[in-house]
């Protein structure tokens, strides 16, 4: 049989199914309508506002050493937003964390 045939017949047997049991048909079709609806609203109740570009702290990663990586953990477990590119962006530089604690 070819593709569009079968296409053809499984949407034709799917329409007639779905034609029999109507009640599970709307629960089918207004759930995702009810949690679009839900999106929306939530969506221009709290529109979105500018924010300035974030820059995090730097954090090891487990490479770098177990005592950077829990220093990495600790010390920047608020995950702060800074304005300005912060002192362990520059490239080759694994931590700032010498003067951390």
């Amino acid at each position: 049989m070819a593709f569009w045939t079968q296409l053809g017949l499984l949407l034709w047997k799917n329409f007639t199914y779905r034609r029999r049991q109507t009640f599970q048909l709307l629960i089918e079709v207004a759930w995702p309508l009810f949690i679009f609806f839900i999106l929306i609203s939530v969506r221009l109740s709290y529109p979105p506002y500018e924010q300035h570009e974030c820059h995090f702290p730097n954090k090891a990663m487990p490479s770098a050493g177990t005592l950077p990586w829990i220093q990495g953990i600790i010390c920047n477990a608020n995950n702060p937003c800074f304005r300005y590119p912060t002192p362990g962006e520059s490239p080759g530089i694994v931590g700032n964390f010498n003067a951390s604690m």
